[in-house]
């Protein structure tokens, strides 16, 4: 067997795994939310279900912060 011929064989193969494995590794590709800001009435309730796509697993953890008043952390409720 041709040793050319073997070597190329084998890059033949691995060249689309590299491939695959590079252009799924990139940000491109999925796009990731880094942050969602959301206005919510100081009194009252707002459903954020219209906020997030259907059919997507969202996860993640919350800060709530006062514009007004940035030092002082209100307290909220929250049902999933």
């Amino acid at each position: 067997m041709n040793k050319g011929m073997v070597f190329g064989g084998r890059a033949a193969c691995i060249l689309p795994i590299i491939l695959v494995l590079c252009l799924t590794r990139s940000s491109n590709i999925l796009p990731v939310a880094e942050a969602i800001w959301l206005t919510i009435p100081s009194s009252g309730t707002k459903c954020v279900s219209e906020e997030i796509q259907s059919n997507v697993v969202v996860l993640g953890d919350y800060y709530v912060i006062d514009e007004n008043n940035p030092d002082h952390i209100p307290t909220i409720s929250a049902r999933v």
